[in-house]
């Protein structure tokens, strides 16, 4: 659980440091916390977590509610809360939290929940070493993927990287969506304009289209 960030927004500061232990003795490093409203907001414009684990109680209101709001459309948010009456449950599905967890908060529950998200995150990403840094592509960012042995460039909507790997093991990563055209390259299909007996268009892209793959487009 180490490469996702969270950001605990949380006012009884016994409760945040009890949950930034369990967090931390699971393998979690990148973890912040706030306690007020606006130390929430500062935090979610420079950390811009993957993750907020918010208290909807913020301050004596039910704050928490409207501050999720304000979150990135890549962010999840786990509730937490010690009300349980309708109103606020009701209030708080609005925002399409992915859990909502009760005080007394249960390491097993909060474990759980945060495994969960972040299977569903690892659907949606990729990591590749970039010099020394781990870099974190959107998927439906990735627009092909060309071998070079055992070096790939991986080309997307706003950038290209260069990574040691081979197109077999990395290709393991991606979804269905993606779609082998070569021996040497995989396309998404979800930027596919264009198809001809021995090339493709994808994203104003031309690449060679092989007659041993054609089947798969």
């Amino acid at each position: 659980m180490n490469f996702i960030k969270i950001l605990i927004v949380e006012d009884e500061v016994l409760i945040a440091d009890y949950i930034k232990d369990i967090l931390e003795s699971n393998g979690c490093e990148a973890i912040s916390m706030a306690h007020s409203v606006k130390e929430a907001q500062e935090k979610m414009e420079i950390m811009k977590p993957d993750l907020i684990l918010m208290d909807i109680n913020l301050e004596g209101n039910l704050e928490g509610i409207a501050l999720s709001q304000q979150k990135s459309e890549d962010c999840s948010i786990i509730f937490i809360t010690g009300q349980t009456d309708s109103k606020t449950i009701e209030d708080a599905l609005k925002i399409s939290p992915e859990s909502y967890l009760t005080k007394p908060i249960r390491e097993v529950d909060l474990l759980t929940a945060i495994k969960i998200i972040i299977q569903k995150k690892q659907k949606q990403y990729v990591f590749v070493k970039d010099g020394y840094n781990d870099i974190k592509l959107k998927l439906d960012d990735i627009i092909y993927i060309q071998s070079d042995r055992n070096y790939l460039d991986i080309i997307t909507t706003n950038s290209k990287f260069a990574i040691r790997n081979t197109l077999l093991e990395f290709s393991k990563e991606l979804p269905s969506t993606f779609k082998q055209i070569h021996r040497s390259i995989f396309i998404n299909s979800s930027f596919l304009e264009k198809i001809s007996s021995d090339e493709v268009v994808v994203k104003s892209f031309r690449l060679p289209l092989s007659r041993n793959f054609r089947q798969n487009l």
